[in-house]
């Protein structure tokens, strides 16, 4: 069940789109786009995000995180993360 309106999807993601985190504060940019199961015949593509982050709430050890693109979407559509360069 979902609790949101989807308002952003797969297509509207783009390398170099800066995500801000409303409850850490931090920033990130989206870096590279690849398929999980790319090395696995006849499965279903799982899109999944680098994203490079910086901000109060970062560190060595999660600058780097990769989300999966279903992940992201929903935390985009939901209001944890804000889009901060993309026109209305």
């Amino acid at each position: 069940m979902m609790y949101y309106k989807n308002r952003y999807y797969s297509e509207d993601l783009y390398i170099g789109m800066v995500l801000k985190d409303v409850v850490s504060g931090d920033v990130g940019v989206l870096i590279n786009r690849y398929d999980v199961m790319a090395d696995w015949e006849d499965d279903d593509s799982i899109y999944a995000w680098d994203i490079l982050w910086t901000g109060p709430c970062t560190d060595g050890t999660n600058r780097n995180q990769p989300y999966t693109e279903s992940g992201l979407l929903g935390m985009i559509n939901a209001g944890r993360m804000e889009p901060c360069n993309v026109e209305e």
